[in-house]
């Protein structure tokens, strides 16, 4: 019944446990310490799907610099000791110059990101994260408060969602869409078991879950691409290594994104 809605709801978190009386020592690392760092480890990052109140526009920015020079989401790294919303928080202060309460970053997902090249030298050894990747909803009125650092972006901008769901987007954005939507539709149903909803109601519901909800990723197996020409191609690891397979994902009508 509801107790079990509200099981699952708790699963959609990124909850931090605690052991002992641990105090951060927070340092600067340079450029080539930090390359070694990153050969040897996966980090952790907080990113933030900045969506408009309807959730019917995302806001990007165009990144200037590695490992994802396009359009993105805002965020960074997170430090010792920091819960992922307080990483997401600080990364909003940081890039857009906007302090919003920890409590307004919902968790949507966590994901695994593997990049060829990075911004450290060596740039081709390339760098891991860790994503928790979390959804806040900013009204126009604070975007256009916003500061954006020139050095990192080129620019950033409001997008219709199924501008990205159909365009030439990185496809960990539009699976972030996807599980937002998801999210969204989770909640819905919440609503109407928590009001005694009748099992039609209850039955739509459900449905508008599994339908908006359908991921854009293919179950376990990663998702691979390459970048050139702002353009994604999507490779298939065929059984000849020498002969990848390119494709593209389909919508829910079975056609491919183009």
């Amino acid at each position: 019944g509801y107790s079990l809605f509200r099981s699952l709801e708790k699963m959609q978190r990124a909850p931090q446990f605690i052991t002992g009386d641990f105090e951060p020592h927070h340092c600067f690392l340079q450029d080539d310490e930090y390359g070694r760092a990153l050969d040897a480890m996966v980090k952790a990052v907080s990113d933030i799907l900045v969506t408009s109140r309807s959730g019917a526009k995302v806001f990007l920015g165009r990144r200037k610099v590695e490992p994802q020079p396009d359009w993105w989401y805002i965020g960074g790294r997170s430090k010792p000791g920091e819960t992922p919303e307080e990483a997401a928080a600080r990364s909003v202060r940081r890039e857009l110059k906007l302090d919003i309460p920890v409590e307004r970053f919902e968790v949507i997902a966590n994901y695994s990101f593997v990049w060829q090249f990075r911004k450290q030298a060596p740039q081709g050894n390339g760098t891991a994260d860790i994503s928790t990747v979390h959804c806040l909803e900013l009204s126009e009125e604070e975007v256009s408060k916003a500061e954006f650092d020139n050095k990192e972006y080129a620019e950033c901008k409001w997008w219709e969602v199924e501008e990205v769901l159909a365009g030439e987007f990185h496809p960990a954005l539009k699976q972030a869409i996807w599980d937002s939507r998801s999210k969204k539709s989770y909640k819905t149903l919440e609503k109407i078991v928590a009001n005694s909803g009748d099992d039609a109601a209850v039955a739509a519901a459900a449905r508008n879950l599994v339908v908006r909800g359908t991921p854009f990723s293919g179950g376990s197996k990663p998702v691979k691409v390459r970048f050139s020409d702002g353009k994604y191609e999507y490779v298939e690891e065929s059984s000849n290594e020498s002969e990848p397979a390119i494709k593209r994902p389909k919508n829910n009508n079975g056609n491919q994104v183009q």
